[in-house]
């Protein structure tokens, strides 16, 4: 899943080069509003974006395009009420989730409820062959080769287009050699329709139902021989859609063929050229659908107060460090997913007093401090404005109080209500907790 906190994108319309909108929230709930505050909603039968009202508290299209001054009566930064939020919510999540993901039907209080990580088949070991599928729209085409997202995905040294690293070798760094995950690059394939009518209709079925027409072999893509598919990845042209189906997202799928299942995919954008390639989303989506990484920021809805904090905010892949770098130089996955994960190779304790270093870039060595608890510790690690840390927000030595009990839609820090993962911050400031940014200088200590 992936946030936004008001970052201002480029959104189209109908065949139009469409409009500037800020965004709030992700593929569970999002509002758009325009630069100058009003919100704003697709209205399909005009193909345009219009100024939004409220009627019994959800968004209504006025129907007055975005080109032209906001109607009498509209006041700037309207929201939907508690109730249309939250039911939104949770229609979208119960689509996330593999049927059985919950006991009783109920929804878990702690978003990480399998020992901190999310329910489900997790392949975050070993070697993994993904399938990627590139999909073209009937109205918009990518003029991206098979060849240039394989090497995206897979390369070994790679940088092009200012780019950290290569998907494979992000997670070779993150795992300490543990997972090598590679993709089979296949398309691209063009779907029925328009790009718009994948906003409201997944376009899954569709994609791989035009693939196997080539006689596409599944059984490459089934890393531990249970006939299930370890990952599959599908990335459409055009810049990203922050919209239904389209915004990028890790979900469950059941659809089956010759003996073969689908279990988690994710979908990303791809762009329109080579230039727009990036891999902090695609790193994102695939620690949820490999690994069973939570988010680890507030939805705003689990809690019941409705209340968006940042949570790791940039400090982390599964926050919003994805979208560092203009997404082509994610922040690291945080050391207490790593640890999670099981991506260990040597565990320094710091509960006895002594003289530690701690190596920036060291992603298998854990500092940890334990308390009298099991599920609650703290971590303490290099977070230098270096290599994938260059565009950290603040550089330094991070610790992070984790507890697998917790859940990051609690930012309210009591002692038994509190992050899953959080930063202490060095200044004590706690502007995570309260949303006011991302990450800041003085959340680390120098």
């Amino acid at each position: 899943m992936c946030v936004l906190n008001g970052e201002v994108k480029q959104l189209p319309e109908g065949d139009g080069p469409g409009v500037q909108l800020r965004v709030y929230g992700d593929e569970f709930y999002a509002r758009h509003e325009t630069l100058d505050g009003y919100a704003a909603i697709y209205d399909g039968a005009l193909a345009r974006y219009c100024y939004a009202t409220l009627l019994d508290g959800e968004y209504l299209s006025s129907g007055v395009t975005l080109d032209r001054p906001a109607p009498t009566g509209i006041a700037p930064h309207l929201v939907e009420s508690v109730e249309v939020r939250s039911a939104r919510f949770d229609r979208r999540i119960g689509n996330a989730l593999p049927p059985d993901a919950f006991s009783g039907g109920e929804k878990p209080e702690v978003f990480g409820p399998n020992k901190g990580l999310l329910n489900g088949r997790q392949t975050n070991t070993g070697t993994v062959r993904g399938l990627t599928v590139l999909v073209n729209f009937a109205d918009v085409q990518a003029a991206i080769s098979t060849d240039e997202v394989s090497a995206l995905l897979n390369g070994e040294n790679y940088s092009a287009y200012g780019n950290a690293c290569s998907v494979r070798d992000y997670y070779l760094r993150m795992s300490s050699g543990m997972l090598d995950y590679s993709n089979v690059v296949l398309g691209p394939i063009t779907l029925s329709q328009k790009r718009q009518y994948y906003v409201d209709t997944l376009l899954a079925e569709e994609a791989l139902s035009l693939l196997l027409e080539q006689g596409l072999d599944l059984a490459q893509f089934d890393s531990r021989g249970e006939s299930i598919l370890d990952a599959l990845s599908f990335m459409y042209a055009g810049e990203t859609l922050y919209e239904g189906w389209l915004w990028p997202h890790n979900h469950y799928l059941d659809w089956s063929h010759a003996g073969y299942q689908t279990n988690f995919y994710q979908i990303t954008a791809l762009g329109l050229n080579p230039s727009n390639l990036k891999i902090g989303t695609f790193c994102h989506e695939s620690g949820h659908m490999l690994c069973r990484f939570p988010d680890l920021y507030d939805y705003g809805r689990r809690d019941e107060d409705n209340e968006r904090s940042a949570g790791m905010g940039s400090y982390c892949l599964m926050s919003s460090g994805n979208h560092l770098g203009e997404g082509k130089i994610p922040a690291p996955i945080c050391a207490y997913l790593r640890y999670l994960t099981g991506w260990v190779r040597e565990t320094v304790s710091l509960n006895t007093p002594a003289r530690y270093a701690a190596k920036h870039g060291d992603y298998g060595t854990f500092y940890k401090y334990a308390t009298a608890r099991p599920n609650e510790y703290f971590l303490v690690e290099n977070r230098s404005r270096l290599g994938l840390d260059l565009f950290s927000r603040g550089s330094g030595l991070g610790a992070s109080h984790c507890d697998i009990n917790g859940s990051n839609e609690w930012q309210g820090n009591s002692s038994d209500r509190h992050y899953q993962c959080g930063l202490l911050q060095a200044d004590a400031a706690f502007s995570l907790e309260r949303n006011e940014n991302t990450g800041d200088d003085g959340d680390l200590s120098a």
